[in-house]
């Protein structure tokens, strides 16, 4: 079935349909593409509702770390489904203070536990060197 489009206006214009349609479906040229476009077309991005407090840490663990936030936040992910695949009884127990949800998207609203929220809160504070191995390069 062939879908109707709407010509595009431009400066109050319509474009031709058969233009229209040919920058449609107009093949791109990959070729062209630099190194860079290509690994950012690869990537998943994903956006995440995090609390200050947490954007905070990540940032300052981050820096300590001499590595970027989303590096930071990768490995922290990927270890914490490595333990919830492996039911971790602290992640497990972590996930049960939960409430309601008023959105039909999903059942639960989970409650991060008090203590965790405590360490988060510290870390901004505490001051950890690097290990020797660990030197920054600048």
């Amino acid at each position: 079935m062939t879908e109707k489009r709407t010509p595009q206006r431009h400066s109050g214009l319509r474009m031709d349909p058969k233009i229209s349609e040919l920058l449609h479906d107009s093949v791109e040229n990959r070729a062209a593409l630099t190194q860079k476009q290509k690994r950012d077309r690869a990537r998943k991005k994903a956006t995440y509702d995090l609390a200050p407090e947490l954007q905070d840490a990540v940032t300052e663990i981050a820096r300590k770390e001499d590595t970027s936030t989303s590096q930071i936040v990768g490995i922290f992910l990927t270890y914490a489904v490595a333990q919830y695949q492996q039911k971790d009884l602290r992640l497990v127990e972590g996930m049960a203070e939960r409430s309601p949800s008023r959105t039909p998207r999903f059942s639960w609203n989970l409650q991060i536990p008090p203590e965790w929220l405590q360490a988060v809160e510290t870390v901004a504070g505490a001051a950890e060197d690097l290990p020797p191995k660990w030197k920054k390069r600048r």
